[in-house]
């Protein structure tokens, strides 16, 4: 106490001084209309920038949450756009009216796109493997076809119930059956183990001039990917002497270097399907 009233004593001047510049800063701001709206836009902007900064650090720690939320977003839409396939039909007086095919529709109804997160990732092996944060308790399971934004990713190799792993097409195991977009021609695409950036696609007659830049597409002829997902682009095509078929360098539409989010494409007859292949052996 006895130091206190010692400070107070020594510094009394300095200490009338500000509480007066207090007193009358109050009375100027308080009648005067030009002070106070500066006072107060000052006081905004301090504000602001204050509360902009606490969002700013707020919404960095739940860029997870976010990511994850666009992630079942994006997989929400891919349903969506699969439903919006219609058909022309005529009508009179030259009006066309649009009718959903029914047939399509069951189609699409089996397929439903579960998002992952990638955790690991690995591009200069032989036999490439990406791991992902979710497994049997979210849906995915063995031999799952795997595509992103892009396109097709990969199958799934084995899950837990926590975590899968999957084999990519940068893979030296991976095989798809693929398309050419505008002859309809089809082939086997794999990868030679050299660039991540390119895969292979044999077995394409070589009475077909494919053009450069046509796009590669999962043929739809196995349960893993239904038709239609897009694999790469025709970057060179090769003819080999003495046979009757070419082999065409695709670039591949993923970019295996980046990959942050997967979607598993599950496939709700798959097990059906494969029951009856089972039983007919």
């Amino acid at each position: 106490m006895y130091n206190l009233v010692k400070f107070i004593i020594k510094y009394h001047f300095l200490i009338l001084f500000l509480f007066l510049e207090l007193i009358a800063s109050f009375i100027i701001f308080n009648n005067n209309k030009y002070h106070k709206v500066k006072y107060l836009n000052t006081a905004n902007f301090l504000s602001g920038s204050i509360y902009n900064f606490q969002s700013g650090i707020k919404e960095y720690f739940k860029l997870k949450e976010v990511n994850e939320a666009l992630a079942k977003e994006n997989a929400l839409l891919q349903e969506q756009i699969l439903e919006i396939t219609y058909m022309e039909v005529p009508k009179l007086f030259n009006d066309t009216v649009f009718v959903l095919d029914s047939l399509v529709l069951d189609t699409i109804q089996q397929m439903h796109y579960i998002p992952a997160k990638v955790i690991n990732n690995s591009l200069n092996k032989q036999f490439n493997m990406i791991y992902i944060n979710k497994g049997k308790k979210d849906g995915f399971y063995e031999d799952m076809g795997i595509i992103n934004k892009d396109g097709v990713v990969g199958v799934v190799r084995n899950v837990s119930n926590n975590y899968a792993n999957i084999t990519p097409i940068i893979n030296r195991d991976f095989n798809i059956n693929a398309k050419i977009k505008n002859s309809g021609f089809f082939g086997n695409l794999s990868w030679d183990g050299l660039d991540p950036k390119f895969g292979q696609l044999y077995d394409i007659p070589n009475h077909i001039i494919p053009s450069i830049g046509d796009t590669i597409l999962s043929s739809g002829y196995s349960q893993i990917f239904d038709e239609g997902h897009i694999i790469g682009y025709i970057e060179e095509v090769h003819s080999v002497p003495g046979k009757s078929f070419i082999n065409i360098q695709v670039r591949l539409a993923v970019e295996f270097g980046n990959l942050n989010y997967i979607y598993g494409i599950e496939n709700s007859i798959k097990n059906n399907l494969d029951s009856l292949v089972i039983e007919q052996q």
